[in-house]
């Protein structure tokens, strides 16, 4: 899907509130309004002359009874509906003050993250649920070639970090046979610390492994017609361009990576993107999007201040 243009657009805020328990947050949408019966993340229209942070705290007053004081932006999504195009706009609260109370009659409930079904809810939402349930951190591996004798050995010490949640396994050098037999040792390693594997080869070559999702190149991306996983699995791709992101909307994918944003490259396709180019496509981006090229895990807080939802990186977590 491409840009909005501003006019006719519905600008909307969302808050996610979590309790200790890692759930947030919903009500069930009136059966007499657009897409009732399902269910919606606390929030709401902003009114003309609001701010969306202004819109926040009015509707969670409205809503919860809750006084918003502190928040962080999590995702921006572009969406349009065959009757209606909107743009949302989506803050975790981190603190506030009253307690949690259905203030307009709405029915309201916990939902564990984990356990979201995009099916209930609204289309839009599709991206806010793989947000929340994507960590900031997401770390490549590099070459397998480069270091085939320490490669498991620091693959191990990567995924034993407890804030390491998923990995993506990239060695697109060497043969087909070795590549499997490489994912079945990283596999193990895997399930013993429950991290998530992400492959990024032919989906032939890996669709019969016990893994968490395949990673497309740039590509890829554009050779593929549909969707190739069920949504069980994580599909990502690498994008460099406003085609390359608009194809993975259509698609359907669950994240994307966009760079180089501050590492260069000599490839003509591939061309610094720096933090502003990130933020522009990122803007038109209907999934969370990671900012990969030259990144370390310090440059999480500005990838989310460009709307990003973290950071990729290589050598920056290989080599800690």
């Amino acid at each position: 899907m491409n840009a909005l243009s501003e006019q006719n657009v519905v600008h909307v805020v969302i808050a996610i509130i979590q309790n200790t328990k890692h759930e947030v947050l919903v009500s069930e949408r009136k059966p007499d309004v657009h897409l009732g019966g399902l269910f919606e993340f606390p929030g709401g229209k902003v009114e003309g002359g609001e701010s969306p942070v202004e819109a926040l705290q009015r509707e969670l007053a409205e809503e919860l009874n809750i006084n918003a004081l502190s928040f962080s932006p999590l995702i921006q999504i572009p969406y349009s509906y065959p009757d209606r195009k909107i743009f949302l706009n989506v803050y975790i609260v981190k603190k506030h003050m009253g307690i949690v109370s259905a203030h307009e009659g709405q029915k309201i409930y916990w939902k564990n993250i984990s356990s979201l079904n995009d099916n209930e809810f609204p289309p839009a939402n599709y991206g806010v649920i793989r947000a929340l349930q994507l960590p900031k951190i997401f770390p490549v591996t590099p070459n397998y070639s480069q270091e085939p004798e320490k490669f498991l050995m620091k693959f191990e010490k990567v995924v034993s970090d407890e804030a390491i949640q998923i990995i993506q396994l990239r060695s697109h050098e060497i043969k087909n046979s070795e590549y499997v037999e490489l994912v079945k040792q990283c596999i193990k390693i895997c399930k013993k610390y429950h991290v998530k594997l992400i492959l990024n080869r032919e989906l032939e070559l890996v669709k019969n492994l016990d893994i968490s999702g395949v990673h497309l190149t740039s590509e890829r991306l554009l050779s593929t017609k549909k969707r190739l996983l069920s949504t069980k699995y994580l599909l990502g791709a690498s994008c460099h361009t406003q085609q390359e992101v608009n194809h993975a909307n259509n698609l359907g994918m669950d994240y994307i990576f966009i760079g180089p944003v501050v590492e260069k490259y000599s490839s003509e396709i591939s061309k610094t993107l720096t933090w502003k180019g990130f933020a522009e496509l990122t803007q038109n981006s209907l999934m969370p999007a990671y900012a990969i090229g030259g990144l370390n895990e310090g440059d999480v807080d500005t990838s989310i201040i460009h709307g990003g939802q973290g950071i990729a990186a290589i050598r920056s977590i290989w080599t800690k």
